[in-house]
């Protein structure tokens, strides 16, 4: 395709021009149905070849991403996505980086998760329960319900993994996916 000239019907030969519509009530001759048709094809051809809706980029599952599209989806839909989400339980989350979630060591270890260098939480559900209640740290309790209720959810939708079910044991992300276990 020749991109040194914008893309007007001035820059297509007479050739390859489309013979006008024939007047009403006026049958047209067999070379102009031809041309027509040819005309036609070359059309799809070039949609195709530019990117039309048949030559459209399909959506890669987060599983079958390389690690260069997993950190362009990171940066342009995860990171905007989860600030929003954690501004608004505390406006101290606008400067969120990807050391907020994969440590200040995220990149020496392609961002591989879970991360050390987020709470590691207890290993049993009954641990966890204890944990979250524990009077010294009354603060866990809301980020907890916080974390269950928009973060999880939240991530699992981006990722499109199925969200761990406690009550059925179904699916796959979870707090886990992130924090460590003790």
């Amino acid at each position: 395709m020749n991109t040194a000239a914008p893309a007007t019907n001035d820059a297509t030969s007479d050739a390859a021009r489309p013979a006008p519509p024939a007047p009403a009530g006026r049958r047209t001759s067999r070379g102009s149905s031809v041309l027509g048709r040819i005309s036609a094809a070359a059309c799809l051809v070039l949609v195709a070849a530019c990117g039309g809706e048949d030559g459209a980029d399909e959506p890669v599952a987060w599983k079958d991403m390389s690690f260069e599209e997993r950190v362009e989806f990171m940066t342009d839909v995860v990171m905007p996505r989860m600030t929003e989400v954690f501004i608004e339980y505390d406006a101290k989350y606008q400067n969120m980086t990807c050391e907020t979630c994969h440590g200040s060591d995220g990149a020496a270890r392609g961002y591989a998760m879970p991360t050390p260098q987020i709470t590691p939480l207890p290993n049993t559900p009954e641990g966890f329960l204890e944990w979250v209640a524990d009077p010294a740290h009354p603060e866990r309790e809301a980020f907890g319900t916080f974390m269950y209720e928009r973060v999880t959810p939240e991530m699992a939708a981006l990722l499109e993994i199925p969200r761990f079910d406690p009550m059925t044991e179904t699916g796959e992300f979870s707090c886990h996916y992130c924090h460590t276990l003790e």
